[in-house]
């Protein structure tokens, strides 16, 4: 064992922010970097609390402190999300998902209390594993959400000739609340100036679902005209299912009619990230801004989006969470 480095969590805590660093030198906004420094800041965790008697006794303390509430509030907030929009939209997907978040955080502490009482090395070992993986998932989600309110804030294309909508649910017949924000949005992207100058063309893209009554995009379409938007400026895109379809048959649309445009793509706020991320991986020359969604919808909204996002990327992504189990076999086994 003597080739074992006498704090090896910290080790892997300096291994993994290298790799941070050089993954953010040629793509900062990659997830993959922040999936690494969140690693390294797990390792290090792992390292206090294994150690915490070794002379930093205090600092164990106060990062336990710490993380217990960041996990209590973060707990209780997924929970009480998701039994409001169950209340309000019933029992979907979305809001289902985030109350279930909300419980497994919760759950992860009622663990902690029950090593805390009754002890033992196989629920102590159980319990570091735990914890390190719910720190981590914590972490990297409070580190994608900070990504989603950069990215969601920023400012449409300078010289905007198109303006894309993408699509969302509708309400019987007529945009939800989600998809009016969208194209309100969209409106506010529109030549402000005088009036000889000319407006932008509005692309509005989205299929039909299998619960709708009509494609999203002719239903945007009656909204942007009610709006005062003459017909010859509104493009509709409606075989679109998702949104890598969403931006590849736009642009092809634009493409065809003037090849010059210069887009700019309306989507909710939460939203902007992942499709800032697709646009980039089908070379599609956009910009992506975000329109403003309810705040007892955002929360849920973007933790789904996180999921995606792990989706989307799932292989690399795993591998690297995977060498978390590293600086966890190094804490439980090695004191």
């Amino acid at each position: 064992m003597r080739f074992v480095p006498e704090y090896p969590e910290y080790v892997a805590a300096a291994v993994f922010a290298v790799g941070g660093i050089i993954s953010a030198l040629p793509a900062p906004h990659r997830f993959s970097t922040a999936v690494l420094f969140c690693l390294a800041v797990t390792s290090t965790g792992l390292g206090v609390a294994a150690r915490g008697t070794e002379g930093h006794g205090t600092l164990d303390v106060v990062l336990a402190v710490a993380a217990l509430l960041v996990a209590l509030v973060l707990g209780l907030l997924l929970v009480t999300d998701g039994l409001l929009l169950v209340r309000r939209y019933g029992p979907q997907p979305v809001p289902l998902a985030s109350g279930t978040a909300g419980c497994a955080v919760l759950a992860v502490l009622g663990l902690d209390a029950v090593f805390h009482a009754v002890g033992g090395e196989v629920l102590r070992a159980l319990v570091v594993a735990v914890n390190a993986t719910a720190g981590y998932l914590t972490l990297l989600f409070l580190v994608f959400t900070g990504y989603v309110i950069v990215r969601g804030r920023r400012a449409p294309l300078p010289g905007t000739t198109h303006v894309v909508v993408l699509g969302a649910g509708l309400h019987r017949d007529r945009p939800g609340p989600l998809l009016a924000r969208r194209l309100e949005s969209a409106l506010a992207v529109d030549a402000p100036g005088a009036p000889s100058t000319q407006g932008v063309v509005f692309v509005v893209s989205g299929g039909q679902g299998e619960d709708e009554v009509r494609s999203e995009a002719d239903a945007m379409a009656d909204y942007l005209r009610a709006r005062g938007v003459a017909a010859d400026r509104i493009v509709r895109e409606n075989r679109s299912v998702n949104t890598g379809q969403n931006l590849r048959f736009s642009v092809a649309l634009m493409d065809h009619s003037d090849p010059g445009h210069r887009a700019t793509v309306v989507t909710s706020n939460f939203h902007v990230y992942r499709t800032t991320l697709l646009a980039s991986r089908l070379g599609v020359p956009v910009r992506v801004v975000g329109a403003p969604t309810s705040p007892a919808y955002w929360l849920a909204a973007t933790l789904r989006e996180f999921a995606a996002v792990l989706w989307l990327d799932r292989l690399p992504l795993i591998g690297l969470s995977l060498l978390l189990a590293v600086p966890v076999a190094t804490a439980i086994f090695w004191r």
